[in-house]
């Protein structure tokens, strides 16, 4: 039986057919709204009656349809589907035949097959055509695609390529729905079996786009989410550490892993889990205090030298170490370290060494700037402190007003119920050294000090220098023993020990913890302060300085970059304030491009003067800041801020860092150092060469300047600063950053007269200029003088002098009484009553204070 038949499906080549040609007029045979029930005879019987009257042409379709009481209705479109009988439906209509051959009616069926086949069936309205249309073709392509022969080719039938060509955009969706279907059932069984977060791999500097990339975020919004964040002024070209990035990928649910090179970089031992097993060590002692407490010469009396007598001015400028066998046969390790305020950073790295921190303070100066800056850095770092209080053989000495100096400064001492320890010293005659070396084995015994002698070392640099024998560093060994033959990693170099020497210059086979030792054998100079490590080899401490030398080449990068992106933005606002300033003068760049000479000169006008607000605004801004930052209370002068350039050469690394620090802390918004090169060892023939190509002073500090170089620099005018003593050093780049202040000028008054009369004089033609008639009041009115003229009180020129005269002479001066002729060149607006003044500058050299 017939499961499906619509209009289309009319046989092409019955009778029936023709009335396909008037289909969507009023006898299509889908048209129909009631199901087929009638009670006198069988669907068969509709059929026949159906094809007689319409072959005979005596009826129409809806005469027919009303014959047998059905209604008609063309706007609705009806298929025949197989139903179970109802009961107002006639007895004799056979239950629904399914046909397994055929599931739908075959194009060009007669009439007769047709009524054969369409027993026991009903036509019922079907749904206006759409997605529910398209779903039962596929469905009935797919069934017929599904017999036996189907695929095969036919030669005849037009019929299946329209047939494939109707379903080929149906099929292509469904392997595109397939294919979705898939790829979400794949990730979300990826997600079932993962439910943590996504690891990411992060390198140790990535830029903020490649960031941005990594965690799927579109670039500008990443942008806002970082200024969200606390990120100011960061743009897709700035580059972020590693960690920084690592916390950033967290807020986002991320898992970061950072790909540091540790493989290949040399780190430290971790610490052993039970250090009370180790062996003692000799404890590290920094003697720290003001400049002048007599540090050093406490130290000479300790090992019975006289070190202080060969420093320069009697004051300690570099990190001295040495190990100090006692009568009780226990070995300490002391660092001395300068007490003058442009050696902070050494100080700094003294305590960051130490086991124990020697406060020295003199018994007649009491507590001073370095003496509290001593103090932070030992608290800073959690070093136990002992107090020495020197000079106590000197008259005037306070000792009562040094402990309460002490204690208003954080100082527990022992006499106000705290627990640091107050000794009585002095380094002249010895009295109390020895109560001093017993409170410091006692208090090294309390902390107990150990270390492993074994394994590979590890230590600091105290000290670097270039000296005839080579490149050396002064090294305190904090774990393990180092030994000639080893190689060792420090900062940005590495060396392989040639010689190790100690204080007293004598080679030494090995330095076990807690020695400190000169080593020979670096590649470069290490910067002082850098921790030094063994490795296996050579080969392995050379990976180790590659792979920071390139983190340090990104990192400056980075810097760089960051620079060029503040720039790039400061330049940016410049544009938007300047755009903003043409606009608000009132001027509008025409639109559409229709430029002539007298708008574009009012633009370039108008830009140019907000240009020049900008500037102007931007350079009392800066002045502004400069004078907050400025502390000898000096006042601007206005203008941009001049740069002295230097080049810094010295006996050792620490000097040369202190020196630097010294010179770049001086000046102020007028005048302003600039240190273009540093670097230790005498000054050489390239120095001056650089020094003259970029402007430079050269400051050698505590080396020898040759001959030659010295003569070299002479012949090419660069000015060399010699000094042994900082702060002679430093008052001599004082004087040299002077020269560029402007002078201060002030104004001597010489004379002053009045205006009597005014004489116009023929100049030339009919030019015509004024000359005041006046009488001298006071003092001298000479030719040489600047003159100013007032108006009821109010200054209203100032200038040089053109015409004096007495009468019709020309003179050089008048005194007080006399009448003379006074002209000026440049002011003709003169009147009588004015008052004219003269006087002389006089410009006073400043100095930085």
């Amino acid at each position: 039986m017939f499961n499906d038949i619509t209009p289309r499906q009319q046989p092409e080549t019955t009778d029936l057919g023709r009335n396909n040609n008037r289909a969507g007029e009023n006898n299509s045979w889908g048209l129909l709204t009631r199901k087929i029930a009638t009670e006198k005879t069988s669907s068969k019987d509709f059929w026949s009656d159906m094809s007689k009257n319409l072959d005979s042409g005596s009826s129409s379709e809806p005469k027919v349809l009303s014959d047998w009481g059905l209604e008609y209705d063309r706007n609705v479109q009806y298929r025949k589907t197989s139903v179970t009988p109802t009961d107002n439906s006639p007895s004799s209509i056979p239950e629904p035949v399914q046909d397994d051959t055929d599931s739908k009616p075959e194009m060009g069926f007669s009439v007769a097959r047709n009524a054969r086949r369409a027993e026991n069936f009903v036509v019922e309205p079907v749904e206006e055509r759409g997605p529910q249309g398209r779903e039962r073709g596929r469905d009935s392509y797919e069934a017929k695609k599904g017999r036996k022969g189907y695929d095969k080719p036919k030669r005849s039938n037009r019929g299946s390529r329209y047939q494939d060509d109707m379903f080929e955009e149906d099929d292509a969706f469904d392997r595109y729905e397939e294919k979705r279907r898939l790829k979400a059932q794949r990730k979300a069984q990826k997600e079932a079996e993962y439910t943590g977060p996504i690891p990411i791999h992060l390198p140790e500097l990535i830029s903020i786009t490649a960031l941005a990339d990594a965690l799927k975020i579109k670039h500008d919004v990443f942008l806002e989410q970082l200024a969200e964040l606390g990120f100011e002024g960061v743009t897709l070209d700035s580059l972020m550490a590693g960690e920084t990035a690592a916390l950033v990928a967290q807020e986002y649910g991320f898992e970061p892993i950072v790909d540091v090179g540790a493989s290949r970089d040399l780190k430290p031992r971790p610490i052993p889990e039970d250090p009370s097993l180790l062996p003692p060590r000799p404890p590290v002692v920094t003697i720290m205090g003001h400049v002048d407490h007599g540090k050093t010469t406490l130290l000479d009396y300790l090992r019975k030298s006289s070190v202080a007598a060969q420093e320069h001015g009697g004051i300690t400028q570099h990190i001295g170490a040495f190990s100090v066998s006692l009568s009780s046969g226990k070995v300490i390790t002391f660092l001395d370290t300068p007490g003058h305020a442009a050696f902070l950073t050494m100080r700094e790295r003294g305590a960051q060494v130490t086991d124990i921190v020697v406060l020295v303070v003199a018994a007649d100066d009491s507590v001073k700037p370095q003496t509290i800056e001593a103090l932070k850095h030992a608290h800073a770092h959690k070093v136990p402190i002992i107090v020495a209080i020197n000079k106590i053989d000197k008259d005037g000495t306070r000792i009562d007003q040094v402990k309460a100096d002490l204690a208003r400064n954080g100082v527990e001492i022992e006499d106000f119920g705290g627990e640091v320890q107050v000794v009585l010293v002095s380094g002249k005659t010895g009295q109390g050294m020895d109560d001093l070396e017993e409170n410091i084995l006692t208090l090294s015994e309390i902390l107990d000090m150990r270390a492993e002698p074994d394994g590979p070392a590890e230590g600091w640099v105290l000290e670097s220098s270039l000296k005839s024998i080579g490149k050396t560093a002064t090294v305190l060994v904090k774990r393990g023993t180092l030994r000639p033959g080893d190689h060792i990693a420090a900062g940005l170099t590495w060396a392989k020990i040639r010689h190790m020497r100690n204080e007293a210059g004598v080679d030494i086979v090995e330095a076990p913890p807690g020695t400190p030792v000169e080593i020979l054998g670096w590649r470069d100079l290490p910067a002082a302060g850098d921790q030094v490590l063994q490795g296996d080899n050579e080969d392995r401490v050379k990976a180790a300085v590659e792979y920071r030398e390139g983190l340090h080449e990104r990192e400056k990068d980075a810097a760089d970059q960051e620079a060029i992106a503040v720039a790039r933005r400061l330049h940016q606002e410049r544009r938007a304030r300047e755009k903003a300033a043409v606009e608000d003068s009132g001027f509008r760049a025409p639109v559409g491009g229709n430029w002539n000479s007298r708008k574009a000169s009012l633009y370039l006008q108008a830009k140019q003067q907000a240009a020049s607000a900008v500037a102007a605004a931007s350079a009392a801004e800066d002045l502004a800041a400069a004078a907050g930052e400025n502390q000898d209370g000096e006042g601007g002068q206005g203008g941009a801020t001049k740069i002295v350039n230097f080049v810094v050469k010295g006996d050792v690394h620490g000097s040369v860092e202190a020196v630097c620090a010294a010179i770049q802390e001086i000046g102020n918004h007028e005048v302003r150092p600039r240190v273009l090169r540093a670097a230790t060892g005498p000054v050489t023939e390239f120095d001056v060469e650089h020094a003259e190509a970029s402007g430079s002073v050269i400051v050698d500090f505590a080396t020898a300047t040759p001959g030659h170089v010295r003569r070299l620099a002479e012949q090419q005018g660069v000015r060399v600063l010699e000094h042994n003593i900082i702060y002679h050093l430093v008052d001599d780049v004082k004087d040299t950053l002077s020269k560029y202040l402007d002078p201060e000028i002030s104004s001597h008054v010489l004379g002053e007269a009045e205006v009597l009369q005014i004489f116009p004089i023929n100049v030339k033609g009919r030019t015509y200029k004024n000359v005041a008639g006046c009488r001298v009041r006071n003092g001298v009115m000479s030719r040489g003088a600047v003159y100013r003229v007032f108006r009821h009180g109010k200054k209203i020129f100032d200038g040089k002098l053109e015409t004096l005269k007495h009468v019709k002479k020309d003179v050089t001066e008048m005194r007080k009484g006399s009448e003379c002729g006074i002209g000026f060149e440049e002011f003709q607006d003169l009147k009588v009553g004015d008052q004219i003044q003269a006087y002389e500058e006089v410009r006073t050299e400043r100095k930085l204070q």
